[in-house]
C-alpha cells in the first residue's frame, strides 16, 4: 500500500522508485518511523522475492494480521518493535527489493473512499509531492493484488 516516491522505474528486473527521489527525503531525515510496529502487508510474490535474494524463510519474517491477511513481522528490539528487516543501523537490510508496499509509503490507498493520500503518520509527510494519476492506478492495482477487487 506504500512508497517511498512518485515515478516508477526497472533496475535489475525489479519495479523500483524513481532513482532521483526513491527514500530521499526518508535518508535525508535518517527516518524509519514507518519500520516501527509496522503493519505493512506483504504480497506472495513480495515474499518470493525476498526468500529467494535472501534465502531467509518466510516463516521467519512473515506473519498474518487480525484479518488474516500477510504482513512483515515486527521483531522486539530493546523496547521496540520494529520490522524484521531494519538494521541495527536504522536502515532497511532489503532495500533494493523491500515489499512492493514499502516503496508506496506514505502514499496509501483509502479502501472506503477509492482514492490514494499521504498517511500523516509519516513524520516527514508534508515534503511528499502530491499523488497524481499514474501513481494513484499502480497503488489501486497493488491494493486489488492484496484483496482482490473491491
Amino acid at each position: 500500500m506504500y512508497l517511498k516516491t512518485e515515478y516508477p522505474f526497472f533496475k535489475n528486473g525489479l519495479y523500483m522508485a524513481n532513482e532521483i527521489v526513491e527514500g530521499d527525503i526518508c535518508q535525508q531525515n535518517s527516518c524509519h518511523h514507518c519500520c516501527l510496529e509496522t503493519e505493512m502487508l506483504i504480497t506472495k510474490k513480495d515474499i518470493q522475492r525476498i526468500v529467494t535474494k535472501t534465502s531467509i524463510s518466510a516463516k521467519e519474517f512473515v506473519t498474518l494480521n487480525d484479518d488474516g491477511n500477510r504482513k512483515l513481522k515486527n521483531k522486539q528490539i530493546d523496547s521496540q518493535l520494529q520490522c524484521f528487516f531494519l538494521d541495527q543501523n536504522g536502515q532497511c537490510s532489503i532495500y533494493e527489493f523491500r515489499p512492493e508496499g514499502c516503496q508506496f509509503y506514505p502514499y496509501i490507498w483509502d479502501l472506503t473512499e477509492h482514492r490514494i493520500f499521504i498517511d500523516d503518520y509519516c513524520l516527514h509527510h508534508n515534503k511528499f509531492q502530491k499523488p497524481w494519476f499514474t501513481l494513484s492506478k499502480r497503488l489501486e492495482d497493488f491494493i486489488f493484488k492484496l484483496f482482490g477487487k473491491l
